[in-house]
Formats: C-alpha cells, structure tokens, sequence
C-alpha cells in the first residue's frame, strides 16, 4: 500500500511547494513550465551560443594561441552587456545560486562531447579561488561548471593542481592593464604535482566562468605547462568576442 501512496503524496508536496514558491525564469521572471531549467523557452533562445568549440581559429582561440603555446581554446557563449548568459553568472557568482554553474556546466559538455579538438584531454582543472573567498561565497563557480561539464565528458576533476596565492581585489571595474598587472604572480602550480608522474605528459583542460582580459586564463595555463610534457587547453562559457 506505501508503494501506491508513496509517489503521489511526493508528487502532492511537490505541487504545493510550486505553488507556495513558483519556479521563475532568471531571465524574465515568468512561471516555468514543466521541463524549463532556469530559464524559459525565449530566454532559452536569446543565448548567443558562439558554436565555435571545433574552429581552432576562433576569436579567443588566436588570441590566446599568439600568447602561449597551448592546444585549444573556446568559449560556449559570446558575453553581452544586460544579456542573459550576464545574468546566470552575476547570480552565480554573488547570489548563491549554485545550480546556474551545473546549469552552464551541462551546456558546455553537451557542446564539448563532440568537439573532437577537446576529446582528448584527460583531466579538467577549474580556475581557482583564494581560500578566503572560497570561504566567504562557500563554493568555487569554475568547479561547478566543469562538474556539470563532466556530466557528458567523463574526466577526472583536480581541483588542487593550480592554487591562488593573494585574495587581490576583483578585475571588474580595472582597465585592462591594471587586470594584466592584478592577475600576475597570483596563481601558482601545486608543487606536489610535479612530482606526481599520473600528471606527466597528460592534457588539461583548464576551466573558467567568462573570460575578460585573458590574463587570469594565460597565467593558469602558463602554470600548467610546466608539468613535464603536458598539453593544455582551455574553455570558458563567456567570452566578450
């Protein structure tokens, strides 16, 4: 008799709660309906995906490629002003909604699972945060993402090859010298690691929220590269193209 009962005094709790709290669309604010994640159906639509993961010769790929010798690189989304892909990672990252990460996460690994340029890679590494904002917003948002990435990619997540040594102030509102001069000497590899031969001669594929000048992305992938024989690539879910 539990059996019968059991789903749908489930499905009853679950209707009241949407009624008592209504899922809305973090874009617009309406209702979702049914099957709509976090945004709805038109503000679905307005994401400028960039669909660029299998050029090697994307705006952000020859940018960073004219910098460093790394193998790939791309963004999900080409990043707009007061657009819907802003929204999901301003409240992602100062609003506490842990799931716009998995949301966008999941997003980039259904665009990376058959971009066969980024096939290849055998570990995914978040950008890290310095210990005392990890401790003051209670999750990385670059971790989130590529655990939603991983949903569809399968790789092995280290989130202690790359460590950030100075909680220096937010690259937001710099010009973009003083972003280059913000991220340099921040971000150091995890010594350990060179001495861990399962990391030698691997591919990683270093993962960011949205990318602005490019330092914080070059200067991690600089870091990664000094593991002996290793290849490095790199993938965000907004760039400003």
């Amino acid at each position: 008799m539990q059996s019968s009962i059991g789903p749908w005094f489930k499905k009853g709790i679950q209707d009241i709660l949407s009624c008592l709290y209504p899922r809305c669309c973090q874009g617009c604010g309406r209702k979702l309906l049914p099957g709509e994640r976090l945004l709805c159906g038109d503000c679905f639509r307005q994401i400028p995906f960039s669909r660029n993961e299998t050029d090697p010769c994307n705006p952000l790929a020859s940018i960073m490629k004219a910098r460093i010798p790394i193998q790939e690189a791309a963004a999900l989304c080409r990043f707009t002003q007061q657009g819907v892909v802003q929204t999901l990672l301003h409240g992602l990252k100062y609003r506490k909604q842990k799931g716009n990460g998995y949301f966008l996460g999941d997003m980039a690994g259904r665009a990376l699972r058959t971009a066969s340029p980024f096939l290849q890679v055998d570990y995914l590494v978040p950008v890290p945060l310095h210990p005392e904002k990890l401790q003051k917003r209670g999750y990385n948002q670059s971790l989130l993402i590529a655990q939603g990435m991983n949903r569809h990619l399968q790789k092995e997540i280290c989130e202690d090859l790359l460590l950030k040594s100075e909680n220096r102030q937010s690259q937001t509102r710099k010009n973009r010298v003083s972003r280059w001069e913000n991220a340099s000497e921040s971000f150091f590899l995890n010594p350990d690691c060179l001495q861990t031969e399962r990391f030698h001669h691997k591919h990683f594929l270093l993962v960011d929220d949205v990318v602005t000048t490019g330092a914080t992305s070059i200067r991690c992938c600089q870091e990664l590269l000094k593991i002996p024989g290793s290849k490095v690539s790199f993938f965000a879910i907004a760039h400003p193209e």
